[in-house]
């Protein structure tokens, strides 16, 4: 089956499902919208895709903005008469700052001699990657940078996790499976559910990345009553609502920013069904402020906000936040917005 007939297929599927597993109000055009971008153009540019880089393959530079692509054309102009000024600015709107400012915390926090091999990780230009930044020999853009800062975060709490089974809920495109993967995790395991098309994006950057036979073919479980998360190949990317199927047990779920973009009642799902796999430890980048409601203005937003208060009523029963912080594992926007790192670990009697 190729992917055209790949996405028709999930497409179909998908408006098949439950409402609790349907694209709530922020992608629900998006949704669509990719269905139609990767059928028409194909999927192995998806890195290099204006929308897939506001959404889900995020970017440091600043050129997008109007007066930042102003003041690039000024310093080309005159760069020779102020090198050093010039070029410091030329790097700021470019992102190397920002991506250099990430990779020192990373350095300064991870630990080489301890497992996951984090510093083992570099990129590679499947997508066509339009941004990316070469440091000490290695490539890194922000997403696995953002993921590089949140798992020294959780090396940082507990130096002697090793997470074997990793499950992810709205993964972007795989790259935190492309980095445990590299990381020397003996019998390691990543599975990753997501909305479709994005879960097919994820499925097939794994397998150019750790070729097919390490892969869980999704159409060949889809039918699956009961997947058996051990019976999984090393890397999977399920559709979302295949999360009512997996049975067994995970060490580690993770979530950046994703969350915050359902509705209550959908991550109050998700979250009753993670509890149930009973990870030891749960790594989440949250909006503190959280994301943008819906408007005449915004082209996407959410009914209700979820903010940090949410995690934390949902899981009390079950789980004790250990760490939470922006700096210097999160980010803080200049008009005062923090990103922030949200580590839970289990409670010792569930």
């Amino acid at each position: 089956m190729n992917y055209k007939k790949k996405l028709i297929f999930l497409k179909r599927e998908l408006k098949n499902q439950k409402k609790i597993y349907q694209p709530t109000l922020f992608w629900k055009k998006l949704t669509y919208s990719f269905f139609t971008i990767f059928n028409n153009k194909g999927i192995n540019n998806f890195r290099s895709d204006s929308l897939a880089n506001d959404f889900f393959v995020p970017l440091f530079h600043l050129k997008r903005d109007r007066l930042a692509r102003k003041v690039d054309n000024f310093l080309k102009k005159n760069k020779k008469k102020s090198f050093k000024v010039a070029t410091e600015i030329q790097r700021h709107i470019e992102g190397h700052n920002q991506a250099f400012s990430d990779y020192r915390a990373f350095k300064a926090a991870d630990n080489p001699l301890k497992p996951p091999f984090l510093h083992l990780f570099s990129e590679n230009n499947i997508g066509k990657p339009i941004e990316q930044f070469n440091f000490d020999g290695k490539k890194y853009s922000r997403s696995s940078l953002n993921y590089l800062l949140g798992l020294s975060a959780l090396k940082k709490i507990n130096n002697t996790f090793n997470p074997k089974t990793v499950l992810e809920i709205g993964g972007g495109f795989g790259i935190l499976g492309h980095i445990l993967g590299q990381s020397k995790i003996k019998n390691f395991r990543y599975i990753n559910l997501d909305l479709p098309p994005l879960s097919l994006i994820t499925e097939n950057y794994l397998m150019r990345v750790f070729g097919k036979k390490k892969v869980t073919n999704y159409f060949k479980v889809n039918k699956n009553k009961k997947i058996k998360i051990k019976e999984l190949k090393s890397f999977s990317s399920l559709c979302c609502w295949k999360i009512e199927n997996l049975v067994g047990k995970i060490d580690l779920f993770v979530n950046f920013l994703s969350f915050q973009e359902m509705e209550p009642d959908v991550l109050k799902n998700y979250i009753d069904h993670i509890v149930r796999l009973k990870p030891k430890y749960i790594l989440l980048r949250n909006l503190r402020e959280g994301k943008q409601k819906k408007t005449k203005d915004n082209f996407v937003g959410v009914k209700k906000q979820i903010k940090f208060r949410d995690y934390i009523q949902f899981l009390k029963k079950n789980y004790q936040l250990v760490e939470k912080n922006v700096i210097p594992f999160g980010y803080q926007t200049i008009d005062n917005f923090n990103s922030e790192i949200l580590i839970f670990k289990k409670n010792k009697n569930k």
